[in-house]
């Protein structure tokens, strides 16, 4: 495992990279990033006082190991002390994402060390991440002889100038279809403000798994060798997928300039990309692809190719309204989160600040039952403003669904999907409260999703004997959830959220977790019978998935499965130049709208592959057409 070191006489630039094993070298942020805040602000003078007297030895000098649970595990700190200093702060074992969490690896070590306290501001869009470490910090303090309430003192602050910048284009959001508009924006001769609300940019692009659909690129027809494709086929294909929600006029620009953006995203921005296309159900046409390095990787290298531009990145700088002079749209005025107040002039805004999945208060009781997958950050504070000055929407209220979480935090999903999904290669079956199968489990997600839509609290359970519980613990950490928290979950034993219990019987089992006893024994030794006969005759589960009989032995286990969601797919209304149209139909002038928060695209559900497409087509074309635009 690679270390990162912080020491006190080193002061490291803010980066942005986030959650996960830190066993892979990072890069930094872009050069012309303003890491903490805009580079206009105001040099300030930390102060650091203790209550400690500094003739005396605060600490007993030494390294100290220090644990803490973060978002997906168990963080692992080495903090190291001189008498009377905290000197250097090793980040040893890590099971956070890449995409989130190393700002915070970057941030915290560096400001406790400067100011030599513990009462340091956490990073936006790594709050979890941030406060284990500080946690952990506490803890080792403790442990070297010290008490870390004395070690909370906050630096001063200065005075904090208004910052005032002019620009051809400023973008209201870092993620992936920010960074394509910049990028594209930039190329055609623009100057461009970013503005980015979080410590690290990428957004929901970055947290994805990468996919991205090229159909009428020349990658898909002379890379790969596909050349059946056709814009009336991805067309079929993601309307029926999104239940025939999606608009007509979004759908089109979506299907027509994928393959223009695409190629663009290779040629230009320098995406790796794989030996081949991704074969997927919902597509009729192979059209899949995952860039190298998945979301995360596609964002580092858009973050590459931004670093060799002009384009001007703030980071920490919530864009709090739109400007306004008569019916144009003129700017923005932001806020860096020391209260720096940010004003840009622009001759065009694109708003690209990604959905409200985070925003219960805004989606429907239809989803009472589902379990949020998103970014915490994802607040629809765009889609707001833009609606502050007329903007209608679109499609509000659709999410994308799936299946495998559970409930580790009020309303907040964990997904099992790796671990559940290798459940169906042993012996895993899903019942509902009854103790009754309900749907093939290895059919499309959005069937078991409306199945569990369909039961009172939204929950199957997913029924495992030893055997098939080993291949589920095998495969669970691939997406965050570690041995750890199986652990603790199981030592619940039922009594609360996420419901997991472990016991010798089937009939023990049920009673754990308030499923039928005798409706579940009548299951599974029907479920058995049609694995002797190698046919599933109630739900026609495929035979390469019913190969294995449930054991007659136990121990047995059961998980909760919850539906969940990770993203909105509704937004504000758009033309097919990606013009924001207000509630009387007509272009707010000098406003523009690319990624989740625009259109409605993908209906009410998004086929694999079409969220990074979209935020790829959309931002990609905003810069061109604002270019032609402002060039009028």
């Amino acid at each position: 495992m690679m270390r990162k070191t912080v020491s006190r006489f080193l002061v490291l630039s803010a980066t942005l990279l986030a959650m996960f094993s830190l066993s892979s070298c990072k890069q930094d942020e872009p050069k012309n990033v303003a890491s903490q805040e805009s580079e206009s602000s105001t040099s300030q003078e930390s102060e650091s006082t203790t209550s400690q007297d500094s003739s005396k030895p605060m600490f007993t000098k030494g390294t100290y190991r220090a644990k803490a649970t973060g978002h997906n595990g168990t963080l692992e700190l080495d903090v190291t002390f001189t008498e009377n200093s905290i000197e250097k702060i090793d980040v040893v074992e890590s099971q956070e994402t890449k995409a989130v969490a190393n700002a915070a690896f970057d941030k915290i070590p560096t400001d406790i060390i400067e100011n030599q306290s513990v009462n340091v501001d956490t990073v936006s869009g790594a709050t979890i991440t941030s406060a284990a470490l500080i946690s952990a910090v506490k803890d080792a303090i403790t442990q070297a002889g010290a008490d870390p309430n004395d070690f909370m003192s906050k630096p001063s602050e200065g005075e904090l100038n208004p910052i005032e910048l002019e620009t051809d284009l400023v973008i209201v959001g870092g993620g992936g279809a920010g960074l394509t508009a910049a990028l594209s924006a930039q190329e055609k001769g623009l100057k461009v403000v970013v503005l980015e609300k979080n410590a690290m940019l990428g957004g929901h692009t970055a947290l994805s798994g990468g996919f991205t659909l090229v159909t009428g690129s020349k990658l898909q027809s002379e890379t790969y060798g596909i050349t059946n494709d056709s814009f009336e086929s991805v067309y079929e294909d993601t309307m029926k997928n999104g239940g025939n929600k999606s608009i007509p006029e979004d759908l089109n620009l979506f299907c027509e300039k994928m393959g223009e953006a695409a190629d663009w995203t290779v040629d230009y921005a320098g995406a790796g990309i794989p030996e081949k296309l991704t074969a997927l159900g919902e597509n009729s046409v192979d059209r899949a692809l995952v860039y190298e390095g998945a979301g995360y990787g596609f964002v580092e290298a858009l973050k590459t190719k931004l670093n060799d531009t002009d384009v001007d990145v703030h980071l920490n700088t919530k864009v709090t309204s739109l400007l306004v002079e008569g019916s144009k749209v003129t700017g923005v005025e932001a806020e860096t989160r020391s209260g720096q107040k940010v004003t840009v002039k622009a001759g065009a805004v694109l708003i690209a600040t990604g959905s409200y999945g985070a925003r219960s208060d805004l989606l429907g009781d239809e989803l009472k039952n589902f379990v949020y997958y998103g970014a915490q950050l994802a607040k629809g504070e765009g889609q707001e403003m833009a609606q502050a000055i007329g903007a209608d929407v679109v499609n509000q209220g659709y999410v994308e669904l799936f299946e495998n979480g559970v409930e580790w935090f009020p309303g907040i999903a964990k997904s099992t999907y790796n671990g559940s999904m290798a459940t169906w290669d042993v012996s895993g079956i899903l019942v509902d409260r009854n103790g009754m199968r309900v749907v093939n489990e290895r059919s499309a997600g959005i069937n078991i999703v409306n199945e569990m839509a369909k039961q009172e609290d939204g929950r199957l359970f997913l029924i495992m004997d030893s055997d098939t519980y080993n291949a589920f613990e095998a495969k669970a950490p691939a997406t965050g959830v570690s041995k750890e928290m199986l652990d603790n979950w199981f030592a619940t034993d039922g009594k609360s959220v996420p419901y997991f219990a472990k016991a010798d019987t089937l009939e023990e089992l049920a009673k754990k977790v308030g499923v039928n006893p005798e409706g579940l024994k009548e299951t599974v030794e029907k479920y058995n019978q049609f694995v002797k006969n190698g046919v599933d005759e109630d739900f026609n589960r495929d035979a390469r998935y019913l190969t294995k009989e449930i054991s007659g032995e136990g121990p047995y286990y059961v998980i909760e499965q919850l539906p969940r969601y990770a993203t909105t797919l509704g937004g504000l209304k758009i033309d097919g130049n990606l013009n924001v149209i207000n509630t009387s139909g007509e272009v707010i002038e000098g406003l523009y709208a690319a990624g989740d928060v625009a259109g409605g695209v993908r209906g009410s559900d998004s086929i694999p592959g079409a969220d990074v497409a979209w935020a790829v087509t959309s931002g990609y074309y905003a810069g061109r057409v604002i270019a032609d635009a402002l060039a009028e």
